[in-house]
């Protein structure tokens, strides 16, 4: 008797560690998740449309399914909400991190916890507690971005650059697609502003780079409020037209600015499928296990790419039908537009 004591003791100690770092979900009354973003903005609450809709389809409760962001860029309001979520001893967590290197270690305290630990819309440090990132693939994305500037400067010129972090690895990486693309083709360009997140001080900054070189070329938006701001510093200019402007992102001010023809294209990413995949995949780790729900989920490599739609005037009314067809909402129509011939 003594004997079996020992092993059943020794087999209590042997399948501790494994569980201690795994959030048991028992009932699914029990799962709670966080989806953390960035800034109040169009943008995100497409992100939150997508969470909501993921609870919605999963049977979840409003307060299972959280979705919170700071009124602008904040890292340590991030680190400060992770901190509040630990303490509460929820199911997962997906961030943005604003600074990718300066959430690593609230993340890695998430995951210490035995909280499951996603990422979106930003990818984490190298080798991060993250077990999955969704969303776009920036590098490429960019890189779209600047072969569409290309096609339409086939002449060259000079290109200014808005982006709303110098941090963050979005913007790092499309910054770079983007100058990887352009390269030998004539294209020269500014050194990005960086706006911190906040669209009125981006509009500034586009202004400010318009009235220092007044016959700029092209316009890069990294941002989805940054095409906006360049729209209405070019407007304000007098440039529509001259001064060419690819921006990144479909919200409501994006799609106008195109059928106004003042944005000549957008790389649309599909931030509600972020949204919703966020959800789901953790809700699937946490009541399928992990191996099962990567499977599910399409996991390559720790990513989910959730892929880009590059929409010009020619293409909008695509666009649309495609969402349509999907069930994605939007608040914009192109009904009683026709694109310019």
């Amino acid at each position: 008797m003594k004997r079996l004591g020992l092993v059943l003791l020794a087999l209590v100690m042997m399948l501790t560690p494994a569980l201690a770092g795994r959030q048991i979900v028992t009932a699914q009354e029990d799962f709670v998740v966080v989806v953390i973003g960035k800034s109040v903005h169009p943008y995100w609450s497409n992100v939150e449309m997508g969470v909501r809709a993921a609870a919605k389809d999963l049977g979840l409760k409003d307060e299972q399914a959280i979705f919170w962001v700071p009124p602008t860029e904040d890292v340590a309001a991030q680190i400060q909400t992770m901190e509040t979520y630990i303490a509460q001893g929820v199911t997962g967590i997906a961030i943005a991190p604003s600074d990718p290197n300066a959430l690593e270690p609230v993340m890695k305290k998430a995951a210490d916890a035995g909280i499951i630990v996603t990422t979106l819309d930003t990818p984490p440090v190298e080798g991060s507690v993250s077990k999955v990132y969704i969303g776009t693939d920036n590098y490429s994305a960019g890189f779209i971005a600047g072969q569409t500037m290309a096609q339409l400067l086939p002449e060259g010129g000079l290109v200014g650059i808005g982006r709303g972090s110098d941090t963050a690895l979005n913007a790092l990486q499309r910054t770079d697609g983007f100058l990887a693309a352009i390269e030998g083709t004539g294209i020269e360009t500014l050194e990005p502003v960086n706006d911190r997140e906040d669209a009125a001080r981006a509009l500034e900054l586009a202004n400010s780079v318009l009235s220092a070189n007044p016959e700029l070329d092209g316009a890069f938006g990294v941002y989805a409020y940054n095409g906006p701001a360049w729209a209405t510093a070019i407007k304000e200019a007098g440039r529509v037209g001259l001064t060419k402007l690819v921006c990144f992102d479909a919200t409501t001010d994006i799609i106008n600015g195109i059928k106004e023809g003042v944005i000549d294209a957008t790389v649309a990413q599909r931030e509600y499928d972020m949204g919703y995949k966020s959800v789901e995949l953790i809700y699937r780790m946490a009541t399928e296990g992990e191996e099962a729900a990567m499977e599910a989920m399409g996991v390559v490599d720790g990513v989910i790419d959730t892929g880009v739609d590059v929409i010009t005037a020619a293409t909008l009314k695509d666009y649309e039908a495609s969402l349509d067809a999907k069930g994605i909402p939007h608040e914009w129509t192109t009904e009683g537009w026709e694109p310019p011939q």
